[in-house]
């Protein structure tokens, strides 16, 4: 006969005990915040830079290419130039709205003579009206020392051609040329004296 099964043997295991439960850390502080300005120096800058915002920014300055800004007188002389058409072709004569130049005759004596001339003062640099004494010296007459000296002050400011405007004969293109002498002086005394008769006598 088999032999008889061996018995069984329970062991009874007791239940695994459950792990003790450790408490949960307190939740951490928060850091401390952090200082906004780590130095006065920092604080300072940062108010400097909010003034500088909140302040309406300057016109910027002209820059070194625009043109200077005229003063009153350099304006007035400029209006006058350009009345005087000295930016344009030099004219001279009896027009003021189309000349460089325009001389009057004021006083004719024997041996003394004023005439004005508006036109270019190149010792002030303006636009001026200049009255011209003349004394005869030693030319034939008063006349032609009067048209000599007009003739110069022609010559300062042009010395090739030239427009000149009459009120009797028009524009005219006449020569400052020193060659051209003799013809610029007749036109100009037919200009100025024609039918005024003989020079002054002298006393």
């Amino acid at each position: 006969a088999p032999p008889p099964a061996p018995p069984v043997i329970a062991v009874e295991r007791p239940a695994p005990k459950a792990a003790p439960r450790v408490p949960a850390p307190p939740p951490a502080a928060a850091p401390a915040p952090k200082p906004q300005f780590e130095d006065l120096a920092s604080y300072v800058e940062a108010r400097r830079r909010a003034r500088a915002a909140s302040t309406p920014a300057e016109p910027a300055a002209p820059s070194p290419s625009s043109p200077p800004t005229e003063d009153e007188n350099t304006r007035a002389s400029r209006i006058v130039a350009q009345n005087l058409g000295l930016q344009q072709p030099m004219t001279f004569g009896y027009d003021p709205d189309h000349s460089g130049g325009v001389f009057t005759i004021q006083l004719m004596g024997y041996d003394y003579a004023e005439f004005t001339f508006i036109g270019w003062n190149k010792d002030i640099r303006r636009v001026t009206k200049q009255l011209v004494e003349v004394r005869k010296g030693e030319n034939s007459n008063i006349r032609l020392a009067v048209i000599r000296r007009m003739i110069a002050i022609i010559r300062e400011h042009v010395q090739g051609d030239f427009l000149w405007d009459s009120q009797r004969l028009g524009y005219r293109t006449l020569s400052a040329r020193p060659e051209d002498n003799q013809a610029l002086e007749d036109f100009l005394m037919e200009e100025f004296f024609s039918g005024a008769g003989p020079p002054p006598a002298g006393r």
